[in-house]
């Protein structure tokens, strides 16, 4: 990604070449004139030891062009207005009256404003939101495994802002890879979503067995590891939760901190996933052992996410289950009927009558 630059390619007195780290420094120099980022800048940043933090801005967008927000609004076809709500509300800082925006932005300003046209103002609205909830995870799990990785690895060994730069700008560099596996994730799961979801019309009330999976002991085993052993132990069960998921085609919807939420259309594949998660946690040296809740009902789809009555009650059944126990409302019970046995009646909170609930009995054999 670096070609080497030699100080007479550079302006005057721009890099130091009696500092130790000159090669990084004429390197990440060289790179961010070549993207547009004014010299003076650079050369704050070089005195400033604050190079890194310039190096998303030169590595992710085609060039160093900025453009206010009324500028976008025109490209795209929309009001001022509309344009500065959907950035808003898809995370974007707002800008102001500033020139702060990318004209790359136009482009999803564009999307946008076709999605308008389909659905209406505020449908889209929600959807930019989902999208934008979505990438901001996205980002925020790509630079904190950079620096839990490589990040790390260069801070211990004490290397300056120029170098670590260097680095960051070679892991930026496969941004573009990553937006093109994230196009092939979402078709993906955009197929598999109108498997589940068909030809229904009435997403208010869809029939679905939804569960909530959860990590037993996880404030206690927080507070006898470090931060890292516990980030590590709940990247195992996200991994267990989404593997499991995929090889018993059931959705993971999402996950919880020490938590998961899955749904399916039918009850058995879902209690063969979460009965397995169960299993897998118990065997893990760290996590030691979960619980499960699961129900069977209406629910109403929004924004990728379910909600109604089964849901809240699988998640109080979740809390009411033993280690290792997962627990089941009477119509998910009623699917599988020979793997289930009452459990007896449960005082779950914010439900004023007694439940019954009942308990999976594991497999012989």
């Amino acid at each position: 990604m670096f070609a080497m630059a030699d100080d007479d390619v550079l302006p005057p007195g721009l890099v130091d070449p009696a500092a130790p780290d000159a090669d990084a420094q004429r390197a990440v120099a060289a790179f961010y004139l070549q993207k547009g980022i004014p010299e003076e800048l650079v050369r704050e940043a070089i005195a400033t030891n604050t190079l890194t933090a310039l190096a998303a801005g030169a590595a992710l967008w085609p060039d160093a062009t900025r453009v206010t927000i009324a500028e976008l609004a025109s490209a795209a076809g929309l009001s001022e207005e509309l344009a500065r709500r959907m950035r808003r509300i898809s995370g974007g800082i707002d800008p102001g009256s500033e020139a702060l925006c990318h004209p790359l932005e136009a482009e999803m300003l564009r999307s946008f404003a076709a999605g308008v046209a389909l659905f209406g103002e505020e449908r889209a609205l929600h959807m930019a939101r989902v999208i934008g909830t979505s990438t901001a995870a996205i980002a925020e799990a790509a630079l904190t495994m950079f620096a839990g990785t490589t990040g790390g690895r260069l801070r211990d060994a004490g290397r300056t802002d120029a170098e670590y730069a260097q680095e960051a700008l070679v892991a930026l560099s496969a941004f573009e890879l990553v937006c093109v596996g994230v196009d092939a994730e979402l078709r993906m799961h955009f197929e598999q979503a109108v498997g589940r979801i068909g030809a229904e019309v009435a997403v208010d009330d869809l029939a679905f067995a939804i569960a909530f999976v959860d990590v037993v002991g996880s404030t206690a085993m927080a507070g006898e590891l470090v931060g890292s052993e516990v980030a590590a132990a709940l990247r195992d069960f996200d991994r267990i939760a989404a593997e499991t998921a995929a090889r018993h085609d059931v959705r993971l919807v999402k996950l919880i901190g020490d938590g998961a939420m899955l749904a399916a259309r039918d009850s058995g594949p879902l209690l063969r996933a979460i009965a397995e998660v169960v299993v897998q946690v118990g065997e893990h040296p760290v996590l030691k052992a979960a619980k499960a809740g699961m129900t069977f009902g209406p629910v109403a789809a929004h924004d990728g996410d379910y909600y109604g009555r089964i849901v809240n009650l699988a998640a109080r059944a979740s809390s009411a289950a033993a280690p290792g126990e997962v627990l089941l409302d009477g119509e998910a019970a009623n699917r599988v009927p020979d793997r289930t046995e009452p459990a007896g009646e449960y005082d779950l909170k914010g439900i004023a009558e007694p439940v019954p609930l009942f308990r999976l009995v594991p497999k012989e054999g």
